[in-house]
């Protein structure tokens, strides 16, 4: 699909039908929003599939974002990795066989350093940068695939990781329902773009 027409596909859609969705074709789109750009190649994501745990998970929720997480075949609960020193050297260590000794020591000593030096504010901005960058390639992906989607800001994070038994070490972004849909969405109103472009 060209990537125009892609885009134009996409809509949040917030209710779902029974239909289920093949985990290989989550996966998949898993995969490919991993292509995501990411700042110095950091790929501080992880993704928690989850099925059995999504009452749980929507028990506290606003209603509508309730109701979605109910209905939803999954919820990609999108987590990003905190300490990105050990994130740094763990590229090294799984890549240790596709780097050259100059990526190796870029991972396992000049990114540590600069990232030891960031405070908790830098640290916040980069991963939700991050985190948005595959959040959009996921949903894409899935598009691609007539797989619905959509992305929820509103949740409490800080219950997150006790409900789906996660490390602390890794912060809570963003929860991505997905499933297939009888929702007919409308496109979204978008600005004309040269009402947001400017030239210098």
């Amino acid at each position: 699909m060209k990537f125009l027409e892609l885009n134009k596909k996409r809509h949040a859609v917030k209710t779902f039908n029974s239909k289920p969705v093949e985990y290989k074709d989550l996966r998949t789109a898993i995969e490919i929003a991993t292509l995501a750009p990411s700042a110095n190649n950091i790929q501080p994501w992880k993704f928690v599939i989850v099925e059995d745990k999504k009452a749980e998970l929507a028990k506290d929720l606003p209603s509508l974002n309730k109701k979605q997480v109910e209905e939803a075949q999954y919820v990609v609960a999108l987590f990003t990795d905190t300490d990105l020193v050990q994130r740094s050297r763990k590229i090294a260590r799984i890549g240790v066989k596709s780097l050259d000794n100059s990526k190796l020591g870029y991972y396992m000593e000049t990114l540590p350093a600069r990232y030891a030096e960031y405070d908790d504010k830098s640290k916040g901005e980069y991963l939700a940068l991050n985190a948005g960058l595959v959040a959009m390639n996921l949903v894409l992906a899935l598009t691609d695939q007539d797989i619905s989607s959509n992305i929820i800001l509103g949740f409490d994070k800080s219950l997150t990781n006790d409900i789906l038994d996660i490390d602390k070490r890794f912060r809570p972004e963003l929860l991505i329902t997905v499933g297939y849909s009888d929702d007919k969405s409308e496109p979204s109103y978008r600005l004309p773009v040269d009402e947001i472009i400017e030239r210098r």
